[in-house]
């Protein structure tokens, strides 16, 4: 979901020196996206259609410039198994602006209602990470 939201973002404002990408900890690669996502995704004009799920691996880290945990559980999994990604690693709530979150929860189990919302939530994020990073003018 996270994905596919950074990558709208930096297609709108006609970014290609970003490159967003996701994978799981605990991921089972080549897993379709779970039909709520799915259905979810089209509200927000994302087709998941295709989407296969990644697991991450030491090769990823090693090449990412900063790491997204959703929530406090995969920060400190991640951290147990790259140590040395903690200088990379962010919890993308922190920039939730008002609404200070500590974390996102992953809606997986939740249902499709929940899953709009956290997409909602993650929307919100990158806006606002977008805005910190000056990519996107805040009067917008």
């Amino acid at each position: 979901m996270c994905e596919a939201l950074m990558k709208k973002e930096l297609t709108r404002m006609g970014r290609t020196d970003f490159v967003a990408t996701s994978a799981g900890l605990n991921a089972t690669p080549d897993t379709p996206a779970h039909p709520w996502s799915v259905a979810a995704a089209r509200c927000f004009d994302i087709d998941l259609a295709q989407h296969k799920a990644r697991l991450l691996d030491s090769d990823m880290v090693d090449r990412a410039d900063v790491i997204f945990a959703m929530d406090i559980q995969n920060q400190a999994e991640l951290l147990c198994r790259y140590p040395l990604a903690r200088r990379k690693l962010r919890r993308l709530s922190a920039f939730a602006g008002k609404d200070e979150l500590d974390e996102i929860r992953d809606p997986y189990h939740e249902g499709e209602e929940e899953t709009k919302h956290c997409y909602s939530v993650l929307q919100s994020c990158i806006g606002n990470l977008m805005i910190a990073l000056g990519l996107r003018d805040t009067r917008k």
